[in-house]
């Protein structure tokens, strides 16, 4: 007979691809003697249980929460997943309130329970396969951080790098400015070249013709040096 009475020989999550999933299992103490407990995992990368360790009092229960990592199905075939929880329970006096060196005390008799793990699919429910030969290793839990390894594994929007290599790399403001400065003197230069040459006498006559292809350049040139205004600004300030 176990010393704690288990609410299901193994734990059932409904999968989420994209979420760790939760479950509980409830552990019953039927007898009149504190049982202490431990929780070891196969893979404790993927397990996160609360609480991992403790004590359940004579007639009581404890609910013990299990999360369980969503990728977890995601290199392992149906028929290869075998991953479980041990159970580890001691009895103990009464009056015990720290159980951890209860469990570094090897020559103590112990009650080992092997639980198994469902996961139901939308098609099928996927139990791990066996119980576990003698050689199957568990990892302890109770060292395990609340947020060790199960932050949500969603793949994230990858973002333009490029735009933020200003935070990274910051611009030469002031080559960016004298950049400005020239492309500006160059187009005034243009502008007032091309006024002096309407204000000088008509005598040539192709003199028409040369100033629209003058105005052409102009033209060409301030569209060119405006884009280039704004992909400068671009630069210093991303977007």
């Amino acid at each position: 007979m176990e010393l704690l009475r288990l609410s299901s020989n193994h734990v059932e999550f409904n999968y989420n691809k994209y979420d760790n999933m939760q479950s509980n299992i409830v552990l019953y103490n039927d007898t009149l003697t504190p049982i202490a407990f431990k929780f070891k995992a196969s893979n404790r990368n993927i397990f996160l249980v609360r609480p991992a360790i403790g004590i359940v009092q004579p007639k009581q229960n404890q609910v013990v929460h299990v999360t369980l990592h969503c990728k977890v199905l995601e290199n392992a075939m149906s028929n290869e997943f075998n991953e479980k929880l041990q159970l580890i329970s001691i009895p103990i006096f009464s009056g015990i309130q720290d159980p951890v060196a209860i469990f570094k005390d090897p020559s103590r008799p112990s009650d080992n329970q092997k639980i198994s793990i469902a996961i139901q699919t939308m098609d099928r429910k996927i139990t791990s396969q066996g119980c576990g030969g003698p050689d199957q290793v568990f990892q302890s839990l109770h060292k395990q951080n609340s947020e060790l390894d199960f932050h949500n594994t969603t793949t994230e929007p990858k973002f333009d790098q490029t735009r933020f290599q200003a935070s990274n790399n910051p611009p030469n403001f002031e080559l960016l400015q004298q950049e400005m400065a020239q492309n500006e003197q160059q187009l005034l230069n243009l502008q007032k070249t091309h006024s002096n040459s309407i204000l000088k006498p008509k005598n040539d006559p192709n003199k028409n013709s040369k100033d629209t292809i003058l105005m052409i350049i102009v033209s060409i040139l301030s569209f060119y040096i405006i884009l280039r205004y704004f992909d400068l600004i671009n630069r210093i300030i991303p977007k």
